[in-house]
């Protein structure tokens, strides 16, 4: 009795045993494509250009290559001595403006519609549809719209519905530029916002209703539930998406791209378009590679620094936000069947 009570066993651990195994390779199967991909076209090109940043490599002639150290470094940082040293570090400048205007202004919008969404107003399931479907457009598609409505009189709705000649998309950086950067911020915001608008509209339903009913009992009233309810419940969300948004910002490329005319082509606002350049100037910065190289990794660098004095900043602190702080015991002593009477401290 007590073998076959062991033989039972052992073929239960055996069939669990290849229920694992069986799950495990589906899961790798599943997987695969994206691991794949993320080898293919991220890890590899990253080995390969931290490679090239110590040498001068030119990929035309492989067999002139030369191990120089940190001199593509020392270039890239002699900002006085080079001019391409030069150009790169300004292209920090009008991004980093840009960045400063657009993250306020897109998170503000895109929480203020994931709010009222989250009403459930009359149809609010088209309205969500409308608000996330600009994000589901290519950044050329988006381009050659924007270009539609706002290009010169002739060939732009814009001038041509208001007898206007008004030159959107001209002008040089930092001079005349303007209405330039003014529509580069329309199309990111309205490319951008159904992004976060579908992560702040998840958030903001995961936020406990007793917290709010805490802050009524407590007197609050709409601005006071937002302000220490809803806020500090989308703190980490926040912080996420603004990383996004700071990564985004100093990688910009396909809008100022798209939205240029022709005498502004070798005209560099961000970095992104300073190394995509140089990288797509075939023969003649071909020798340069491990240079423009370097100049990726020092941006991937600033990128990743921003993110931790990011992470940093928005850290929860021990003390926390009282107000937020009371509600949530408010509403654990209401699951407790403690009944409560008055405000909440």
């Amino acid at each position: 009795m007590k073998a076959f009570a062991d033989s039972v066993r052992d073929e239960n651990m055996l069939a669990r045993r290849r229920q694992r195994v069986k799950e495990q390779v589906s899961a790798w199967a599943l997987l695969s494509p994206f691991i794949i991909i993320l080898v293919v076209f991220a890890v590899v090109p990253f080995a390969m250009g931290f490679v090239y940043v110590f040498l001068q490599y030119n990929p035309y002639n492989v067999g002139a290559t030369q191990f120089i150290g940190l001199k593509n470094f020392a270039t890239l940082f002699d900002v006085e001595g080079v001019s391409m040293s030069q150009s790169f570090w300004e292209s920090f400048g009008p991004v980093t403006v840009y960045a400063l205007c657009t993250f306020p202004i897109g998170t503000i919008i895109s929480f203020v519609l994931a709010y009222f969404i989250n009403m459930r107003p009359p149809c609010y399931k088209f309205f969500r549809a409308c608000i996330y479907l600009p994000s589901l457009v290519s950044i050329s598609i988006a381009g050659i719209i924007f270009c539609n409505f706002f290009g010169p009189k002739g060939s732009g709705l814009v001038n041509s519905l208001f007898g206007t000649d008004i030159d959107w998309l001209g002008g040089k950086p930092f001079k005349d530029d303007f209405l330039r950067w003014l529509i580069i911020l329309l199309l990111c915001i309205w490319s951008g916002v159904g992004g976060n608008f579908v992560i702040y509209s998840g958030v903001l339903r995961d936020i406990p209703q007793s917290l709010y009913e805490a802050c009524e009992m407590d007197g609050g009233g709409r601005w006071r539930k937002i302000l220490h309810v809803t806020l500090p419940g989308m703190k980490s969300t926040l912080s996420l998406t603004m990383f996004g948004t700071v990564v985004g910002m100093l990688s910009l490329y396909g809008q100022p791209y798209v939205l240029n005319t022709i005498e502004n082509k070798d005209i560099f606002v961000s970095p992104m378009m300073w190394i995509q350049n140089y990288l797509m100037g075939g023969l003649t910065y071909a020798r340069l590679t491990g240079f423009i190289c370097a100049a990726a990794l020092v941006l991937g660098v600033i990128s990743a620094a921003l993110g931790l004095i990011q992470r940093i900043a928005m850290a929860d602190r021990r003390s926390g936000n009282k107000y937020c702080a009371g509600y949530a015991k408010y509403a654990e002593l209401k699951s407790q069947g403690v009944e409560l009477r008055g405000g909440v401290e």
